[in-house]
């Protein structure tokens, strides 16, 4: 079955297989080929997304296990609908209620399970750092105590998590004593950030490494989902954080030889960084983001938002992204920056012409290598590298010359570590280290460090973003002909599709100097560079109706904003008195949105360039990915607001309304999202009706005519059989004709043309174009976008 189109559902939360199963009709009648599951196997208790994996071979029960499952994979099959699975390979959750975890605590390296995790047995006993005090304090005031369970016996609970004991210390009458006997150490929480002997999934230590590169780890991970996919039952997979696995391309070659199904892969890709030859389908689709990013801001707008900004903040992007990387290697991921440096002095040891180098010279070199480092990891096997990782490692030397460095041949040797590594195990695990620590090293200090501090235009600060964009039209050709999925909004993204929408209106030069007018009144007496920030995140996510839960909302994203930025507070050096200071004024300009008013006829633009983006998703190659409950408005801000239950009867109701309803009615009243649930439909509709132009279909810019063609983008896609013409506007600020309507000026869209080659149907509004010299006014007054199709 082709993957036209997905919906991205969350489970857990309210919602499991019977309430998946309950909304297959809806998704169906929709358009959507496949529901695009988030993970569905067993996770820690009370877990709100399920990547805390305890039991890769075990569905959920809290989900309704494999009953439930098997009642929805029924419904699916009888809709003609598929499953796409969201796994996670990389790591685990290092809880008790892992059953593998569990055994490797009890029987230490001795354990059947010690080689399934990346846990680094020369280093001593296993690292936990799970004490809200140092342990002495945990011992003396009893946090750490001995207690019985039915179901494993003697163990030593803690505050959340019962340990199992080794065998054979169950009667060590001493408490300490016994503790000491362990397999394990237990250790203050602060230990995690260096004194971990276990790969971490970024720097979260509830989630270890899963050593997947090896065979029958690989095997016992995947042993329930071969059995889906091979019952019919699964259709697709989604790869979870790729980056983090230690070899990539091998582990995606066995998964596609062993599954036989569509393969996607998260994977963030920077703007001039391809992905590599892997057999999969392609990515999950965050440069869909960048592209809408680059099609839709203003360059002479956001020229001016620069200037305006950088009266009182920084726009060195390159400065703060150096700084940024530096405080996260040095501070976050302090213990896999030394992990690293022993690795390179052991292997430095071994030649008479490096072995004068001192741990912390190679520490310098290991910090200005991967803060130059371009994108998020190299792809460095046992075999010679590619040109590309050359290419990338050459870059990250390049860069590295802005750092002072004692002795700057470190740089080139730890090249040589990588390209030419000698044998040994040593070597291996330290190109491998360096490779999986690179990419947590990017994501944390780019999109959780400088995209929560740099606020220019906030709709650039977006997973797989750039702040610095290449904007046009080039970018949106060069991805809508890519394979993978179209996504405009995930569980991940920032703030929801609509509210960046808005932002990109935003960047019209016209709306800035609106802007400018009305930020400085927004939130009180912060500094400035937050109340432009703050009043960005108003804009955006305003709701156009009565919420009552907004200003609630409002501010714990506004204290996530601040504390991810790690500057005045954080998350583990928290400033209660700058914090509260915060919530107040979140508070006050959450209750006080009447004074976004000025900036009313920006929300319009903002809304139809919504509706562009709908368009423009369900009309490119990619299989368009439609996030849960986002068929109307979504002005969500960042996790867990965007992860808030969805009224799926509601949504359904809404599709249906928007299918029986008429242009004007749609246009007039387009607060209630069923303008946009009628283009995402009919581009839908276009894709089940002809896939295989969208599949195989060339795809290129159509020329405009007419006064105002350049607020306007429009694209023409063709086969043999059929074809499509897209025409959004990308500048529609200038464009808007009376208030409170969607409806473009009538002057501005008269005399708006194109040359056609075949006659086409325009499903929104049931009109029609001749072929030849077509005017697209009176199809743009109805809808302000417009889908032909000739068929």
């Amino acid at each position: 079955m082709r993957i036209g189109a997905t919906y991205r559902l969350q489970f857990r939360n309210g919602v499991g297989f019977a309430e998946a199963a309950a909304i297959v009709p809806h998704l169906a009648a929709a358009g959507i080929t496949h529901l695009y599951a988030s993970p569905i196997f067993a996770a820690t208790t009370g877990s709100t997304h399920g990547y805390d994996v305890v039991d890769h071979n075990a569905l959920d029960p809290c989900l309704g296990g494999e009953a439930g499952f098997d009642r929805l994979a029924d419904a699916l099959a009888a809709a003609g609908m598929g499953l796409i699975l969201d796994i996670v390979p990389n790591h685990m959750a290092a809880s008790t209620e892992n059953p593998w975890w569990r055994d490797v605590l009890t029987y230490g390296e001795a354990s059947a399970y010690a080689r399934h995790f990346d846990i680094d047995w020369s280093a001593g006993k296993l690292i936990l750092p799970i004490l809200g005090e140092p342990y002495d304090v945990a011992l003396a005031q009893g946090d750490i105590v001995r207690s019985e369970r039915a179901d494993w016996g003697p163990v030593l609970r803690v505050p959340g998590m019962d340990l199992p004991l080794a065998p054979g210390t169950e009667t060590i009458a001493d408490l300490h004593e016994c503790h000491e006997a362990q397999h394990y150490r237990l250790a203050h929480w602060r230990l995690g950030r260096d004194g971990l002997t276990y790969r971490r999934f970024f720097e979260i230590t509830g989630l270890v490494g899963v050593r997947v590169e090896d065979e029958a780890v690989f095997d016992d991970v995947h042993r329930l989902l071969a059995r889906l996919v091979a019952e019919g039952r699964v259709q697709g997979v989604r790869v979870d954080h790729v980056d983090g696995l230690a070899d990539p391309a091998g582990y995606l070659e066995r998964l596609s030889e062993r599954l036989g199904v569509p393969v996607f892969v998260e994977k963030i890709l920077e703007s001039d960084e391809t992905l590599r030859p892997w057999p999969v389908e392609g990515t999950t689709g965050y440069e869909f983001i960048a592209a809408m990013a680059a099609l839709f801001t203003d360059a002479d707008g956001l020229e001016r938002l620069t200037e305006d900004y950088g009266a009182f903040a920084s726009n060195d992007i390159e400065a703060l992204t150096r700084e940024a990387k530096r405080e996260i290697i040095t501070r976050n991921l302090a213990g896999e920056l030394e992990r690293l440096t022993s690795l390179a002095l052991t292997l430095f040891a071994d030649d008479p012409r490096t072995r004068d180098y001192g741990p912390v010279t190679v520490r310098e070199g290991l910090v200005a290598l991967m803060l130059g480092m371009p994108v998020y990891r190299t792809y460095l096997v046992v075999d010679a590298p590619t040109e590309a990782d050359r290419e990338v490692l050459e870059a990250a030397v390049a860069s590295a010359e802005a750092e002072p460095l004692e002795d700057r041949r470190v740089l080139e040797d730890l090249v040589a570590l990588l390209l030419a590594p000698p044998e040994g195990e040593a070597a291996a695990e330290f190109t491998t280290r360096l490779q999986q620590t690179s990419g947590p090293l990017m994501a944390k200090a780019v999109e959780d460090t400088v995209f929560f501090r740099h606020h220019r235009l906030i709709a650039l600060n977006e997973v797989g973003g750039e702040l610095s964009p290449r904007l046009g039209e080039e970018r949106y050709l060069e991805v809508a002909q890519d394979g993978g999925l179209a996504a405009t909004q995930t569980h991940d993204t920032k703030r929801g599709e609509d509210a960046r929408a808005r932002l990109y209106a935003l960047s019209d030069p016209a709306a800035v100097a609106m802007w400018e007018r009305v930020w400085p009144m927004l939130s009180g007496e912060l500094p400035e560079r937050w109340r432009w920030a703050f009043g960005q995140m108003l804009f955006a996510s305003a709701p156009l109706g009565c919420d009552p839960a907004f200003a609630d909302r409002f501010r714990e994203a506004v204290l996530k904003t601040v504390r991810e930025a790690k500057e005045e507070t954080s998350w583990t050096r928290a400033d209660p008195v700058f914090e509260e200071e915060v919530a107040a004024a979140a508070e006050a300009m959450a209750t006080s949105l009447d004074r976004l008013a000025p900036l009313a006829d920006v929300h319009r633009a903002g809304a139809v360039v919504g509706l562009s983006q709908a368009l423009l998703k369900t009309t490119a190659r990619p299989a368009a990915d439609i996030y849960q409950g986002t068929f109307g408005w979504d002005f969500s801000m960042v996790d867990p607001d965007n992860r808030r239950p969805v009224d799926f009867a509601a949504e359904a109701s809404l599709c249906e309304s928007a299918r029986a309803s008429e242009s004007d009615s749609l246009r007039d009243g387009w607060a209630d999202g069923r303008i946009k649930a009628r283009i995402l439909l009919e581009g839908l509709a276009a894709r089940r009706a002809r896939p295989e132009l969208f599949a195989r279909g060339s795809l290129a810019p159509l020329p405009l005519t007419g006064s105002d063609a350049d607020a306007f983008a429009a694209f023409w896609r063709e086969d043999a059989a059929d074809a499509l013409l897209i025409v959004v506007p990308i500048r529609p600020l200038r464009l808007l004709g009376s208030a409170n309507s969607l409806t473009l000026r009538p002057d501005a869209v008269a005399e708006l043309a194109a040359e056609i080659s075949r006659p086409l149907r325009l499903p929104l509004t049931g009109g029609g174009l001749a072929a030849g010299h077509a005017l697209l006014g009176e199809a743009l007054q109805a809808m302000p976008v417009l889908l032909g199709t000739s068929w």
